[in-house]
């Protein structure tokens, strides 16, 4: 559900005079929007609430784009600058990072080529085995330095998931869906929970559930100066991204 007209902001950030004339570059998703202006990256958040993600307030986004910038600093340091205020100047013009009024927040960040992303690699069938390696690396490198988060993740995480999951099959699944397949997913997985409730458990109490990714799909890794590189780390919704090791791993 979109909270807030953001409409004038992002003109202003679409518009190449913001950016010296530079050319810019559009990337859409539900929850925000990158604009690429030459070496340079801009992600504001839409002022969206889901019943996962909260983006509803500029104080609110803010605190999500400071935390964003924190986490994914842990992988991507090179890439994630810091957070810029959109300003409105005593004129009424925006400015990024003006002595004016802070009216939104933007995540700065270095831009790469879209076309290094392992998503577009794998299109091209040009994700080599040799990379399989360093990006196991990179992994557990990251997995072995994530802070332990006991107070999520077992048995309950993944309840949440299941729930989560019927929820949606419920709500957007109707004609689309065949009810009794749905139902069965449900059932299967929950009976699947329960046989491994004591061991999803035992992870989580001996450090096993930690701040992971949350996301680790192809399309949030990028082969940087040629070395795997993770980012856009989940860092709205800590249900999503405080998860077991192994449920991050399998993302990928």
């Amino acid at each position: 559900m979109t909270i807030e007209d953001q409409s004038g902001i992002i003109s202003f950030l679409a518009d190449p005079s913001t950016y010296s004339g530079a050319t810019v570059d559009r990337i859409d998703s539900h929850a925000s929007i990158v604009f690429l202006a030459g070496a340079r990256a801009y992600k504001l958040k839409r002022a969206v609430r889901f019943d996962y993600l909260n983006f509803s307030t500029p104080a609110r986004r803010r605190v999500l784009c400071e935390a964003e910038v924190r986490l994914n600093r842990r992988t991507a340091d090179s890439l994630y600058r810091g957070v810029i205020a959109v300003t409105r100047q005593a004129d009424g013009t925006y400015a990024l990072g003006g002595d004016g009024e802070p009216v939104d927040w933007v995540i700065e960040m270095n831009r790469f080529s879209q076309d290094a992303l392992f998503d577009r690699l794998a299109l091209k069938d040009a994700l080599d085995l040799e990379l399989m390696s360093p990006l196991g690396d990179a992994i557990a490198q990251f997995h072995a330095a994530a802070e332990r988060r006991e107070d999520h993740g077992g048995r309950a995480g993944m309840a949440w998931v299941i729930e989560g999951n019927a929820a949606g099959f419920a709500d957007f699944g109707r004609g689309c869906l065949d009810p009794s397949t749905a139902q069965r997913v449900t059932d299967d997985a929950s009976r699947e929970l329960d046989r491994c409730a004591d061991l999803l458990e035992r992870r989580r109490v001996t450090g096993f559930v930690r701040q992971c990714h949350g996301d680790l799909h192809l399309r949030n890794i990028v082969l940087l100066d040629g070395k795997p590189t993770l980012f856009d780390a989940v860092e709205f919704n800590d249900e999503i991204s405080c998860i077991d090791v192994l449920y991050d791993l399998a993302f990928c």
